[in-house]
């Protein structure tokens, strides 16, 4: 018995694996090709986007002596910021407020605050959320220049627009 079983085993076996033939249409093997989508634009786009590190500066809005209106020759900065603001939505911005050193310390700190503020009310007019901005007045202790020149003092009379995470 074990005899039968095992031949018929092996004539099955034989007669499942034999090869079969497939008869081929001529007019069906023409294949279509399916256009292949990519995204170059968007791969294009975030080569373009710049990678900004937490605590960049993107810009400073200069003022004139004792001023903290914003001069028109800083409007292009500002809109420049506001361009890097919306390229990077997940960072917050800080605005810095500074002076010269000329004048009290309490006088500096609430010029260098009304700067800010002209800033960020700049910044808010043009689209950026409100939320997403904060203040600091550093008066006259953060300077950038320390000659005694008025090229000098005019780089310390500036807003910073700083991006942060």
């Amino acid at each position: 018995m074990k005899k039968i079983i095992f031949s018929l085993f092996i004539v099955l076996f034989v007669v499942g694996c034999a090869k079969k033939e497939i008869a081929i249409n001529e007019e069906s093997t023409a294949v279509e090709e399916e256009p292949i989508e990519t995204n170059i634009v968007e791969v294009q786009e975030a080569e373009k986007k710049d990678i900004i590190e937490d605590g960049t500066i993107i810009g400073s809005i200069y003022f004139d002596y004792d001023k903290f209106d914003i001069r028109k020759d800083m409007v292009e900065t500002l809109d420049d910021g506001i361009e890097k603001i919306n390229d990077n939505p997940e960072m917050n911005v800080v605005v810095e407020g500074n002076t010269d050193e000329f004048g009290s310390d309490e006088y500096n700190f609430a010029l260098s605050n009304r700067r800010a503020l002209a800033v960020q009310k700049a910044l808010t007019t043009r689209g950026v959320a409100k939320d997403k901005i904060s203040i600091v007045s550093f008066g006259k202790t953060k300077p950038i220049c320390t000659d005694k020149s008025e090229e000098c003092y005019q780089k310390n009379r500036r807003g910073d627009i700083r991006l942060i995470k």
